[in-house]
């Protein structure tokens, strides 16, 4: 009896996410008109692109047993600054200034958690702020208006002339992150890590590099989250963007399999993990429920979801 317990526990674990979607799913099926229209799917495959890609980075640091809380920010920053030189005509330069942004407060936050030792959920909370302060600095507190055809309609197109670019985009980046963390020594060092950072550190893993690298590669997720945005709505809200986005990430993070604790990254759980999320906010819009129901729901599931890995590993033990 307690090998299966122990079992139902693990398959759960590893399939939880994909389990919950297909639940999901069924459920709106029923409860939800129009719910099984091709446009309806489309929707959830599109509208779900900006918690795949802050989700999808936030899975490589919560696998080494951090969190980055600052992810909406670093996505508001980054938009900022590429939709400002766009403004002016420079796309090629306002893209790559959006980036190398991201990249060097990531690395800022990763040096501080390994260098200095300062816990991961101060260092991001303060450059939460500090990024969302910068944002509001660039544009004066205002909302930024951009005009480039070019770049607004890139986000309206499509892949093979039916998938969505927004979908292209989070697909394309899942599939290289998983060859990434899958096929890579990176890889192998950031799940040792997430397991036992010591042990890691004595066998001569450069682990500054390693968490460094980590934060760069959460940042670098938020910002095309943030040029996703910004292309599709041609406008960016320094107070707005990206805001209390980091939820929805740390909650598709966590649904998805990768342990709050650190150790292996799934990041194809992290997809369903947010896929389950667009479900339940397309079911609460869809059927007139208030939205802070939606937010309710999320915050018990990321609750639910870290004591089901608590009671798996206290049973695997």
């Amino acid at each position: 009896m307690q090998t299966k317990k122990v079992r139902l526990s693990n398959v759960f674990g590893e399939y939880g996410a994909i389990i919950a979607f297909v639940a999901l799913f069924v459920v709106n099926a029923f409860v939800t008109n129009n719910f099984l229209q091709m446009r309806t799917v489309w929707n959830i495959l599109t509208q779900c692109c900006t918690t795949v890609l802050l989700a999808l980075g936030m899975t490589v640091v919560i696998a080494t047993g951090g969190i980055n809380i600052s992810v909406g920010s670093a996505m508001a920053l980054s938009a900022m600054l590429a939709a400002k030189l766009i403004k002016d005509g420079q796309l090629v330069l306002g893209l790559i200034v959006g980036l190398l942004c991201a990249l060097v407060f990531g690395w800022i936050t990763g040096m501080a958690v390994i260098k200095f030792k300062i816990q991961p959920m101060i260092v991001s909370l303060s450059m939460m702020f500090v990024l969302r302060g910068i944002a509001k600095l660039v544009s004066d507190g205002r909302i930024m208006t951009y005009r480039n055809k070019a770049f607004s309609d890139f986000f309206y197109g499509e892949v093979f002339g039916f998938l969505p670019v927004r979908t292209a985009i989070w697909l394309a980046l899942a599939i290289i992150l998983w060859i990434f963390l899958s096929k890579t020594r990176y890889g192998t060092y950031i799940e040792a890590y997430g397991d036992n950072p010591e042990a890691t550190r004595i066998s001569g893993v450069n682990v500054v590099l390693v968490i460094s690298a980590a934060y760069m590669i959460c940042n670098s997720f938020a910002c095309v989250a943030g040029y996703v945005e910004a292309g599709y709505a041609t406008t960016v809200d320094p107070a707005a963007m990206g805001l209390t986005k980091e939820m929805d990430a740390i909650a598709a993070t966590v649904v998805g399999g990768t342990s709050i604790s650190g150790g292996k990254p799934k990041v194809w759980g992290t997809v369903f993990g947010a896929l389950v999320l667009q479900l339940i906010t397309i079911m609460v819009n869809m059927n007139n429920v208030p939205v802070p129901y939606a937010r309710i729901i999320k915050a018990a599931i990321i609750i639910g979801a870290i004591y089901a890995q608590r009671l798996s590993s206290r049973k695997n033990g």
